[in-house]
């Protein structure tokens, strides 16, 4: 991999270097842990919720499959603006840890890929990590471009965050590398990741495989 400096930040570039497997959480004293989740699919402002078990299911311009461990997204239209995995982890405090690799299909644009919901300020979020098609496919996230070069690239993203009542801070690793870190609102938290926002392109498409969690 490496850098390239833009407008005086430094942006990780992806260059044919892909992740390993579950490489594992960032840091240490983490333990894993399985929560329950739920697909959501939002067609024309409803939102339908589908078992964790699904492995397929579609709404008005929106589908989501599950195959050999990658979970793939999909925008098809503006019939939907939403497909995701909303895990069922609600916290207020406490430390938790997403891991999982993503690939960004080529023509996505402006569309969240994983989230920290929950800001009891402005805004429903924490933290939105997004894919935009420049550059050979940019991730943006807690306002700055996080890495670059990624479009059909599998790329790991860890998201630690440490929630207290008075806010709080979360950080966010791309391959393993701390790219960022900031201080987070207090909120009623959990993590979502798919592909969500309203439809600038002719599709959206993001995949997800080897998604953990951790806490502490």
């Amino acid at each position: 991999m490496r850098f390239m400096a833009i407008a005086g930040a430094t942006v990780l570039m992806v260059a044919g270097i892909q992740p390993a497997a579950h490489a594992g959480p960032v840091g240490s004293g983490w333990t894993e842990h399985s929560p329950a989740w739920n697909l959501q699919i939002q067609s024309k402002g409803v939102i339908t919720s589908y078992p964790g078990s699904t492995t397929s299911a579609s709404g008005p311009g929106g589908s989501y499959a599950r195959s050999g461990g990658v979970q793939t997204f999909k925008l098809v239209n503006n019939g939907s603006n939403r497909v995701e995995a909303r895990i069922q982890d609600n916290y207020r405090t406490g430390q938790r840890q997403f891991e999982g690799e993503l690939k960004v299909t080529a023509g996505t644009d402006d569309e969240s890929a994983m989230q920290i919901f929950g800001n009891d300020g402005d805004g429903a979020t924490t933290l939105m990590i997004r894919s935009f098609s420049r550059d050979g496919g940019t991730l943006r996230g807690g306002g700055k471009d996080l890495v670059s070069g990624i479009n059909g690239k599998w790329v790991r993203i860890n998201v630690t965050h440490n929630a207290t009542a008075a806010g709080g801070s979360y950080s966010i690793y791309i391959n393993g590398k701390q790219v960022h870190t900031a201080n987070g609102p207090k909120g009623d938290h959990y993590f979502k990741y798919g592909v969500y926002g309203t439809l600038k392109t002719a599709s959206a498409e993001h995949q997800w495989r080897n998604v953990h969690f951790y806490r502490k």
